[in-house]
């Protein structure tokens, strides 16, 4: 679907994380600003 909206399936992520977990959100968090960073900006961004 996010395909159909011109967006590429990677700039979307759902992880379940419990508050407990802070090593783990760190890391997700790292992982996501990384590929979105090798995707650029997105396509609905103005300007």
């Amino acid at each position: 679907m996010l395909e159909d909206f011109g967006l590429e399936p990677e700039r979307f992520r759902l992880e379940w994380i419990s508050a407990a977990e802070g090593e783990k959100f760190a890391k997700v968090v790292e992982e996501m600003t990384q590929t979105l960073k090798e995707l650029g900006p997105s396509p609905y961004r103005a300007g």
